[in-house]
């Protein structure tokens, strides 16, 4: 991951421990909005130095060129951490449409939005998107035409609202939470020919 100094807390401290083209282990750090007036990239969020932040040199680490897809059957069956936000691939269908759940109409905490994912062997999750992220998505998908469309859901939130297999959605979890329509990837490639 590319790392650019430019915030100036923490910065005079730590540039001394982080030298171009350099690998570094950074821990104890936060995450916060970038809501900088001024910044050096579009991302949403950045990475906060604290004073118990610790920067240590590492071995590269090679590029992985593919998504860390969860698989439907591990969360089926309560096999992923639901602490860890996942990546999914299938095909969504039958999206439902864009719901306010308050009386207020034009406050976008509100809305929520459904559809469904299946893979290649026909397992299906239900999921759901809420806030900001479920007016995007159903923008976005009128946009793209509708119907049937495989996707990349990157940083999803497993939902387990009660025990049982039945009982599990794919949630939003804020910002993060991205939609990649037709990856360029082999699974992908397996459920468009579905």
């Amino acid at each position: 991951m590319g790392l650019i100094l430019a915030d100036e807390h923490m910065l005079d401290h730590y540039k001394d421990f982080i030298n171009e083209r350099e690998w570094v282990t950074i821990t104890s750090f936060g995450v916060v909005d970038n809501q900088s007036p001024v910044r050096p990239t579009t991302h949403a969020f950045k990475i906060r130095f604290a004073v118990d932040t610790v920067v240590i040199l590492t071995s590269p680490v090679p590029a992985i060129l593919h998504y860390r897809l969860a698989s439907f059957s591990s969360i089926i069956d309560d096999e992923i951490d639901t602490s860890v936000l996942v990546d999914l691939v299938g095909a969504i269908y039958d999206v439902g449409e864009l719901i306010n759940t308050r009386l207020k109409q034009n406050h976008v905490d509100y809305l929520t939005l459904t559809f469904k994912i299946s893979d290649n062997e026909n397992r299906v999750l239900e999921c759901l998107a809420t806030k900001k992220e479920a007016l995007d998505f159903d923008h976005n998908y009128r946009r793209y035409g509708g119907g049937v469309i495989v996707v990349v859901l990157g940083w999803w939130k497993i939902d387990r609202y009660f025990d049982g297999p039945k009982n599990v959605r794919v949630c939003t979890a804020g910002p993060i939470s991205t939609v990649f329509p037709d990856p360029d990837i082999p699974k992908s490639n397996q459920i468009h020919e579905m």
